[in-house]
């Protein structure tokens, strides 16, 4: 019921079961564009994550892994042969007079009534570029506005094709100009409300590409990787994060598992000293012993190569205090990784300390987020992780052969993958979640919720 190659089938059987087709609500253009239909119901969920904020542009943002898909649209999308194609632009990128052209579709609003045009795109780009997705940028122009048009924006004599790779990047998401992470708003099938630990998603009607199935998922932050367990076993919420109970399981819940949403990394800095060379962070987390992990829902974890001890000075484990899942990872890290004289011990700070120490402090646990499908993504996101222009090079001259894990793309990075955030866990029959039809990862915007059955 999950699997990529089944989901615009669901969509399609939906709309035909129910006797509706999304062209009689959205217009023939939006329904070639996606064909979501309004079915109603609600979901609730906990993840052991922050959700004090979402930051599409962020690269390193879980709450945004986990949810900004279902809050934003980018311009382009990419069809299941990762071809781009566009989605809330009129067409490709063309070739004219002024330059390559892009223009946005007519009537766009945010969830919350904002009027998008011109401006509104070439912020989007100029604030993505400057956190985390500049690599995507490399040799392309920056936007200007179009002398006579307000929907369209200029990109120099930029190549189309490459431009529209680009803009169909999650990390080139639109946004409205004085865009706010602890207020976000976008164009997408949901409508976002953060409040006290707590997302709400609500249908927004007025969605650039079609509104949600669902009429509201109900989002929040657990305390520790066992509280999503504890509520989904006792019939309290109808997702469980990572399982179907904490001790016995839920009855009748269906396992899912929709892909990587994330990677979770560690990242050595300067204070590391030799301890933190090319790779090392990833020889050190290839030597962790899998069976110690296997608790934490990091994916499948390879069979351990080396020894797991840290050989650098006695020093901090660095990891957002805000983000219970990651702090969980690092209470059990800091003592397989200590020994005598280089003793590791977790530090928990405020995500904004925690940016500060990135590139510094020896060791800091993390979180990055794909750029899209594939493995060079992969090593882009990855390699953007440690030095935006360290990604920008190896846009400009590829290695010879591309790497075939996350964890081959770390080989000279100072970035080493541990493990994954994965859209997996435990959920109640008459829920299905569908998985993102091109990549790795969920679609809410696409999951519905049946009548539970007599």
């Amino acid at each position: 019921m999950i699997g990529g190659a089944q989901h615009l089938t669901r969509r399609r059987w939906l709309s035909a079961a129910l006797g509706i087709t999304a062209a009689m609500t959205f217009g023939a253009e939006e329904a070639h564009a996606l064909g979501r239909t309004p079915l109603g119901g609600k979901i609730t969920m906990r993840v052991p994550w922050s959700l004090g904020s979402i930051d599409p542009h962020d690269l390193r943002d879980p709450a945004a892994a986990l949810f900004a898909h279902a809050i934003f649209d980018s311009l382009y999308a990419l069809d299941a042969s990762s071809a781009p194609y566009a989605a809330i632009a009129t067409a490709m990128p063309a070739r004219e007079g002024a330059g390559t052209v892009v223009r946005l579709r007519d009537g766009i609003r945010t969830a919350k009534g904002v009027a998008l045009d011109a401006r509104d795109v070439i912020f989007a780009i100029e604030r993505a570029r400057a956190r985390g997705g500049s690599a995507l940028w490399t040799d392309l122009p920056r936007p200007a506005a179009h002398p006579a048009e307000r929907l369209a924006i200029v990109f120099g004599a930029a190549d189309p094709y490459k431009l529209a790779r680009a803009l169909a990047s999650p990390m080139y998401a639109l946004v409205p100009r004085g865009f706010s992470a602890s207020s976000p708003d976008g164009t997408g099938a949901f409508k976002a409300d953060l409040k006290g630990g707590k997302l709400t998603l609500t249908r927004n009607m007025s969605a650039a590409r079609g509104p949600a199935f669902l009429e509201s998922i109900e989002v929040e932050s657990a305390a520790d990787l066992k509280a999503s367990l504890r509520q989904f076993e006792a019939e309290r919420d109808d997702v469980g994060w990572l399982g179907t109970g904490l001790f016995g399981g839920r009855k009748n819940a269906v396992r899912f598992d929709c892909g990587v949403l994330a990677w979770i990394v560690l990242v050595t800095g300067s204070d590391a000293g030799s301890a933190g060379g090319a790779g090392a962070a990833q020889k050190l987390v290839n030597a962790l012993p899998a069976e110690r992990l296997g608790h934490l829902g990091l994916g499948t974890l390879p069979a351990a190569t080396g020894t797991a001890e840290w050989t650098g000075p006695k020093t901090d484990l660095v990891v957002d205090e805000g983000s219970p899942h990651l702090v969980e990872i690092a209470r059990t890290l800091a003592p397989i990784l200590s020994n005598a004289g280089h003793e590791v011990t977790v530090a928990t700070l405020p995500r904004a300390e925690v940016a500060k120490r990135r590139g510094k402090s020896a060791l800091v646990l993390d979180v990055v987020r794909p750029f899209g499908p594939g493995y060079t993504n992969a090593m882009l996101a990855l390699a953007s992780a440690e030095d935006p222009a360290r990604a920008g090079d190896l846009v400009r001259h590829p290695p010879k052969s591309i790497p075939t894990s996350a964890r081959a793309a770390t080989a000279s990075l100072s970035v080493g993958v541990l493990g994954e955030v994965r859209a997996q866990g435990g959920v109640i029959p008459e829920v299905t979640l569908a998985k993102n039809a091109v990549t790795d990862g969920w679609d809410l915007g696409a999951s519905y919720r049946r009548k539970a059955s007599k």
